[in-house]
């Protein structure tokens, strides 16, 4: 008998982290069911600039976004409904999300099970946060986290550890197969060029100018070392803002000619080619739960250097492709490192590839959420 899952989500064409992952993530699944011959359909509910949605009708200003919501899910009588949940998608009259509650509470009153995915879960919740994924976990059949420690971090957050919240990390592709030296012969690269690199949606938090501003010390040891950052461009009114404040920081530095910054609206593929160009992948960021670049980065086995906070640590112990830096102000270093040993980098590409195949692949993590999906049909 044919299966319907109803996803709720932001999606393409948003420029968004998470409408790029539900994007991999229902295509996973869609793979999943073709190759394993499973009948089911997907249908997606996402906010009103999701053009490649079923249904864009999630408009955040409308107090009453969860009932138009309800009414698609009782029109379509899914077998399930999957949320993916960060709360500024859905954040209506700073209500910390008492809506997306309330939607869980009338699907669960039509008998159709719900999982939901948190993107923003830490080792230490505040307070709205911390009531917010109580109460979420009381309600939803299936929570779904990205990292073991955030599990393990509810004992202290929330009082216990409740047993339907599931682990699944942030997932790969596994398609990528890109000739390193093409890709950098793009960029006008040569073998010979030490390529240091940061990309994804301009944001405040991801600290590209602590990592310009530490690019003098890099050149000191390594003169002919190139800083490439490549910043996509968003709706968020403060992208303009923070693209200036990193143009400022580069046009000051006593090494800009070493530096290259780029604001380019790329595609996908354009994406994944800047990151095999890279010698080492720098995500400098200042907050972050989990990073989808870090999880494309390891998809072209490229080594990372991140801040050891959240998910972005963690992932990095658990692939043992990078480094992970305790204080930021000493990202230098690590870049000095890796740049003084290929044989370091080469293990940790190979590294990145391994954890990509046996742990993180979109094939694995679409496996695995059947294995949920089908302990409540």
């Amino acid at each position: 008998m044919a299966k319907k899952v109803i996803w709720i989500s932001s999606y393409l064409p948003r420029s968004c982290g998470i409408a790029y992952y539900s994007a991999h993530y229902v295509n996973a699944l869609k793979k999943h069911a073709k190759k394993n011959k499973k009948n089911i359909s997907i249908k997606i509910i996402a906010h009103t600039d999701a053009k490649q949605a079923n249904y864009p009708i999630i408009d955040i200003k409308d107090r009453k976004w969860h009932f138009k919501v309800l009414k698609i899910i009782k029109k379509e009588k899914p077998d399930i409904v999957h949320i993916q949940h960060e709360y500024g998608l859905y954040e209506t009259d700073r209500d910390c999300n008492r809506r997306v509650i309330e939607l869980i509470k009338l699907i669960k009153k039509e008998n159709i099970p719900v999982v939901m995915t948190y993107h923003s879960i830490y080792k230490k919740l505040i307070g709205c946060h911390k009531n917010f994924v109580k109460e979420s976990l009381k309600q939803l059949n299936a929570g779904i986290f990205h990292c073991d420690y955030q599990k393990q971090a509810l004992k202290n957050n929330i009082g216990y550890i409740p047993k339907n919240v599931y682990v699944l990390p942030h997932g790969s592709r596994t398609d990528i197969k890109l000739n390193k030296k093409e890709a950098r012969k793009d960029f006008g690269y040569t073998e010979k060029d030490l390529i240091v690199g940061s990309a994804g949606l301009a944001d405040e938090r991801k600290g590209c100018r602590t990592l310009i501003r530490q690019w003098p010390k890099v050149i000191k040891k390594f003169p002919n070392a190139i800083l490439a950052i490549e910043i996509k461009p968003h709706a968020v009114i403060a992208t303009r803002a923070y693209i200036n404040k990193v143009l400022k920081e580069v046009t000051i530095s006593p090494v800009k000619d070493n530096i290259e910054f780029t604001v380019k609206d790329y595609s996908e593929i354009e994406f994944y080619k800047r990151l095999r160009s890279f010698d080492i992948l720098v995500l400098p960021y200042k907050s972050e739960s989990q990073s989808g670049v870090l999880a494309h980065g390891f998809s072209v086995g490229v080594p990372s250097i991140v801040t050891d906070i959240e998910g972005l640590g963690a992932e990095i112990r658990n692939s043992k492709a990078g480094i992970a830096v305790k204080k930021r102000q000493d990202f230098y270093k690590a870049i000095i490192k890796l740049l003084d040993s290929k044989r370091l980098r080469v293990q940790y590409s190979k590294n990145a590839l391994n954890y990509v195949k046996k742990v993180t692949g979109w094939n694995i993590i679409a496996r695995k959420t059947f294995e949920i999906y089908e302990g409540f049909w």
